[in-house]
């Protein structure tokens, strides 16, 4: 692979990795998008929204666990520094995950009643294991985007999406669990965490033998920040991602959580090749930028103006012929959810541009600021949610109208990060 990149692009540093992580990502979604249509048949709207409910809650207790100490890797002042940070995180997460789980069992029979779906109560297990093999696999990326191991945060994502995609396939077929989705997204996610780990022990065993519970105290005072703003804002926005879900689940019913949450899929899915690849090489490069030039606005103009034009122009292409594709690769049982995908879309392209940007606010230590953005990300989904169902009553409207909210907050995003991008400059570059 590198060999390939070194004559492909030899010049840039930036345009390599950024291709590396592309690549990579581009690879890593050729497993769901070749499985999908096999998966949509053998699983229907119902489990697949058992799955999206299961993991709304195990994307908050992910949040909620680690302190968002993860955070903190990229910018640590040494490799020694930055292993301890992990070590922390971990240790952390397990204790937090450890409490959670016991209190998911206590009270399953409430949790079901809540979100409307019965069957809830018997995976009520998987959430707390969920989130932990997640914490893992974030850490150790964070790891390889700190010390710029492009090629193997490369496989590590083309592994953990074959392995879940590929357990979802296993325990579909062979029909031996209540529900294969979910049992094969566990075993999958466990395995690509448990690869993550052992690449990045044999690129920095020593690094990581030298990892001391005695350094956690001073660590976990130093990047106090990420608990104090960082957490609340990803605490908040993962509250924010889940809301429609457990909303449509406790409004409406499980077929349509499932339509939904297979749109979001599919939609994220050409999304998400781009936008992480992005992410991940931008946020080391403008914090570079940032530490040698006090901003980092120029890397941000340049990546602004190249992902508005590639988001405007594939969603013209395709946004006409959404329900046909949905009905045609996944079976005619998801034709509603393509009508679903017309609706989304465009507020799904406006979050692609945000997101592949969204390093900016840790670079330039705007925590709080991001916090307080993702109050309102939460706050309009809610009121949009609440304003579909309550006065329009159908499941159209109320998609129609979270689409409309939602999209204003990543409009606002994107004109906060690039304001916060330009540093202490009083002009442009």
């Amino acid at each position: 692979m590198k060999f390939i990149l070194n004559k492909i692009l030899p010049k840039s540093e930036f345009s390599r990795n950024t291709f590396t992580l592309t690549l990579g990502t581009s690879i890593a979604q050729f497993f769901p998008l070749i499985f999908y249509p096999v998966l949509g048949r053998i699983f229907t709207p119902v489990e697949f929204g058992l799955l999206a409910t299961l993991t709304s809650i195990t994307g908050i207790l992910a949040v909620l666990a680690t302190g968002k100490y993860d955070q903190g890797v990229l910018i640590t002042d040494s490799k020694k520094e930055a292993a301890n940070l992990v070590g922390l995180t971990l240790l952390l997460s397990f204790v937090v995950l450890a409490v959670s789980f016991i209190v998911l069992q206590l009270f399953s029979n409430q949790f079901a009643g809540w979100f409307n779906e019965p069957q809830l109560k018997n995976w009520l297990w998987v959430p707390p294991l969920n989130a932990f093999v997640i914490i893992v696999f974030n850490c150790f990326n964070e790891w390889c985007v700190r010390h710029k191991y492009f090629t193997t945060l490369s496989w590590n994502k083309i592994t953990n999406a074959a392995a879940h995609t590929l357990g979802k396939l296993f325990f579909g077929l062979l029909k031996v669990t209540g529900n294969g989705l979910v049992a094969g997204d566990l075993l999958g996610r466990t395995y690509s965490a448990g690869t993550c780990v052992y690449r990045a022990w044999g690129k920095d065993k020593d690094v990581f033998s030298g990892v001391s519970v005695k350094q956690f105290k001073a660590l976990s005072k130093k990047y106090i920040d990420f608990p104090k703003y960082t957490l609340p804002d990803q605490l908040i926005n993962s509250i924010g991602i889940s809301i429609p879900v457990l909303f449509i689940g406790a409004y409406f019913n499980s077929t349509e959580v499932g339509y939904y949450s297979m749109t979001m899929q599919i939609l994220s899915l050409p999304i998400s090749v781009i936008s992480r690849a992005v992410r991940d090489v931008f946020r080391q490069r403008a914090n570079e930028d940032y530490m040698n030039h006090g901003n980092c606005i120029s890397i941000y103009k340049r990546l602004l103006l190249r992902l508005t034009l590639l988001g405007a122009i594939a969603t013209v292409a395709v946004i006409a012929v959404l329900p046909w594709l949905f009905a045609f690769v996944l079976g005619q049982q998801w034709e509603i959810a393509g009508r679903y995908s017309q609706i989304l879309l465009p507020m799904m392209t406006v979050n692609f541009i945000a997101m592949s940007l969204s390093g900016v606010f840790i670079v330039v230590r705007k925590m709080k600021i991001s916090m307080y953005w993702q109050m309102y990300y939460t706050a309009i989904t809610i009121v949009s949610l609440l304003v579909g169902f309550f006065i329009f009553k159908t499941v159209t409207a109320t998609l129609i109208c979270f689409a409309v909210g939602r999209g204003s907050a990543y409009l606002l995003y994107i004109f906060l990060s690039y304001k916060y991008s330009k540093g202490n400059m009083s002009y442009e570059n």
